[in-house]
């Protein structure tokens, strides 16, 4: 009986942390502390990446009652994401950082943001090892962005009236629930024809200017973005639990070797 006990001991593993002596878990303790330290001092000899974060601000103006589809309101509110990278607004953006002394490309300018749709909300969010850069770029990019937008809502309310005109006066022929309307009987063939023609020359002449943008989609406003104050990776606070659990990792280990588990029973 004595025989079997004594081979299933020298046959069964216990952990050498369970099995120390009541200093050894000093040094696991010493372990963690020092490496939460060298955690914290690397953190100092390397550069993380800041995210500042700006938003453009849009409203979609939606009446109840109408043939708009969830597709409709998708694609407008897409569209918006994608004209941030309009060529007038990225070349403000760059002219922007290029006085400031940071000569950026366009392709650095896509590698480091992240254009984003939360609602009815546009977010620029851009990276860089200097916080305030990035915050410049973000703020200066949607301001650029409104500016643009709004310039060109002007053209687009200018396209949906003439497409309204054209579609009321060509209604005004096909329809005959309209025949007896007053804006329908007002109405001669040389006045239908002629608001017809406007109507066309309207939107040809506005539609490269409207950027695709309807009146129902207004531009609000932006808010700029604030300095980040910790980066997106390496926080101080992370960099010293990763320290601290690889120093418990490294003595669990050191604890597992064969002459600290001899010493321990020995002792």
């Amino acid at each position: 009986m004595s025989n079997n006990q004594s081979f299933n001991d020298s046959n069964s593993f216990i952990p050498g942390i369970l099995n120390l002596r009541k200093n050894g878990f000093y040094l696991t303790v010493a372990f963690m502390l020092l490496f939460a330290l060298i955690g914290l001092a690397v953190r100092s000899f390397f550069s993380f990446q800041y995210e500042a974060e700006a938003v453009l601000i849009t409203n979609l103006e939606l009446v109840e009652d109408t043939n708009i589809t969830e597709l409709m309101v998708y694609t407008q509110l897409e569209l918006v994401r994608q004209l941030m990278f309009h060529p007038d607004i990225t070349a403000e953006v760059l002219r922007v950082e290029h006085e400031a002394g940071n000569l950026i490309t366009l392709e650095q300018l896509g590698n480091k943001s992240v254009i984003e749709r939360r609602l009815t909300s546009t977010l620029i969010k851009v990276r860089d090892t200097d916080p305030l850069i990035a915050a410049r770029i973000a703020t200066t990019w949607a301001e650029a962005a409104f500016e643009r937008l709004t310039e060109a809502y002007e053209h687009a309310l200018l396209v949906s009236e003439a497409k309204w005109v054209l579609t009321s006066t060509e209604q005004c022929l096909t329809d005959e629930k309209l025949f007896t309307t007053a804006f329908c009987e007002s109405l001669t063939l040389e006045e239908v024809e002629e608001k017809t023609n406007t109507a066309h020359e309207i939107i040809l002449a506005e539609s490269p200017y409207a950027l695709g943008l309807t009146k129902d989609l207004q531009i609000s406003q932006y808010q700029p973005a604030g300095i980040p104050s910790e980066p997106v990776q390496g926080r101080r606070g992370n960099m010293a639990l990763t320290g601290a659990l690889f120093g418990l990792v490294l003595s669990l280990i050191y604890h597992e070797l064969p002459h600290k588990k001899s010493a321990t029973e020995v002792g």
